[in-house]
């Protein structure tokens, strides 16, 4: 096994500075799209219960499909990526996605909202972290790729700080009717503009041969039905099953025990810490086995997930989101990055569209999961549907144990498809 498979090799473009420039652009896309998509579902939860009347988990139902209907789109998304030029899709997301979270400021009745929020996770695959991840893993195929991919992936928490506390402002203040055209709009301006400067790495659209594309189809068969990537495709339900649905209901959890002000200063000091504990992630696991990453991010998840449920005061609940959202963001860098490292680049983009679109099952679940377990506890308090956050997430961490013990990186690269599917991840 002493020869490297052929997309190892260092391309030409390795050294290319616009690399950098892909890793700023997609850094504010996904401030942008996370921003008013991730990060601001806790506060649209909030706000349409309230104004249609609506208990909190039929409009949590309406985030599920979101997540759900955005994954399966991914999935569409990786093929058009290798037939059509990456702006293409990126501008057609955007103006998807600002039309339907405009719209949803019009909505009457919960089935618009559905609707709408349908139409806003089509929009959202064409600017998310599946285009993000592809773009870097291109641009990127060297050393400096967790770095890069930390940088970039910086946005899904900025997006948290900069524009969950305006959009909360706006929305109790002006109200959902004044509010969502605003955020529409504002999705609209900033992301055409920026998908204009996004380019594809040399050499990303070359077709390949028809007997590669049958070695490329054989090395994704082999890849998707091995133990390790099963294993880890259902702890990463599990994962963000407890993480989205902790995020989807911190801002109401937090308002339930203090105010709304202080629910937004939760929002923002988790997405404060999603940053900081990336950047910190993007330097230690390029020292530590991401294996060992992986395990302890998942322990402080549940760790900060505890401290939630427990919080008696608003003050320690911003101290506890901070908590969460330490191990937030290396928790979405971890899944990306291990799968870069372990398949080759020619498949990744697919095997991460299915992994991601797998791992939606656990965000859809998780925000409508907790609030049928807050709506039971007769909407009187969150503890109960933060610990069994807690429980799902410690179910996720025997899973990753398992999944990974044993498992060689460089065993998925070196070998034939056949010799893959009866190796270390068979």
């Amino acid at each position: 096994m002493d020869n490297p498979m052929p997309q190892d090799t260092p391309p030409s473009h390795k050294a290319d500075r616009y690399g950098w420039v892909i890793v700023a652009v997609m850094l504010l896309v996904q401030t942008v799209s996370s921003g008013l998509g991730f990060y601001n579902m806790s506060v649209y939860i909030n706000r349409l219960s309230a104004e249609l009347l609506a208990p909190v988990a039929q409009i949590s139902f309406a985030v599920s499909l979101f997540f759900v209907v955005g994954g399966i789109a991914g999935l569409y998304v990786a093929s058009l990526l290798s037939r059509y030029h990456v702006r293409v899709i990126m501008i057609g997301g955007a103006l998807i996605s600002g039309l339907a979270l405009g719209s949803v400021g019009q909505a009457t009745q919960v089935w618009q909202v559905y609707l709408l929020f349908t139409l806003f996770g089509i929009g959202n695959a064409g600017v998310s972290i599946v285009v993000a991840t592809m773009l870097i893993t291109q641009w990127f195929p060297g050393p400096q790729r967790s770095m890069a991919l930390a940088i970039a992936s910086t946005g899904l928490s900025l997006g948290g700080v900069v524009l969950t506390p305006i959009s909360a402002w706006l929305l109790n203040t002006q109200g959902v009717g004044e509010t969502m055209p605003m955020l529409g709009l504002l999705l609209v301006i900033v992301l055409v503009p920026l998908s204009l400067l996004i380019r594809q790495a040399p050499g990303a659209l070359i077709k390949p041969s028809a007997e590669a594309s049958l070695n490329n189809a054989a090395l994704f068969t082999s890849a998707v039905n091995s133990r390790f990537y099963l294993l880890m495709a259902g702890a990463y339900v599990l994962i963000m099953a407890a993480q989205v649905g902790g995020i989807a209901h911190l801002y109401s959890r937090v308002a339930l025990i203090a105010d709304f002000q202080t629910a937004a200063y939760a929002v923002q000091a988790l997405s404060i810490c999603s940053i900081s504990g990336r950047f910190i992630g993007g330097w230690l696991v390029t020292r530590i086995p991401i294996r060992r990453f992986a395990i302890g991010n998942v322990c402080l998840q549940a760790l900060g997930l505890t401290c939630i449920a427990l919080a008696p005061s608003g003050t320690f609940a911003v101290l506890a989101a901070g908590l969460f959202g330490l191990s937030v963001g290396n928790l979405l860098m971890t899944q990306p990055l291990w799968l870069a490292e372990i398949y080759p680049a020619q498949i990744y983009a697919r095997v991460f569209a299915r992994a991601n679109a797998i791992s939606v099952l656990g965000l859809a679940f998780g925000p409508y999961g907790m609030g049928m377990i807050f709506d039971a506890a007769s909407g009187a308090t969150y503890t109960y549907a933060y610990l069994a956050g807690l429980a799902v997430s410690l179910v996720a961490l025997v899973i990753v144990i398992s999944a990974s013990s044993g498992v060689s990186v460089a065993a998925y690269r070196d070998v034939t498809p056949e010799q893959q599917a009866q190796g270390n991840g068979s």
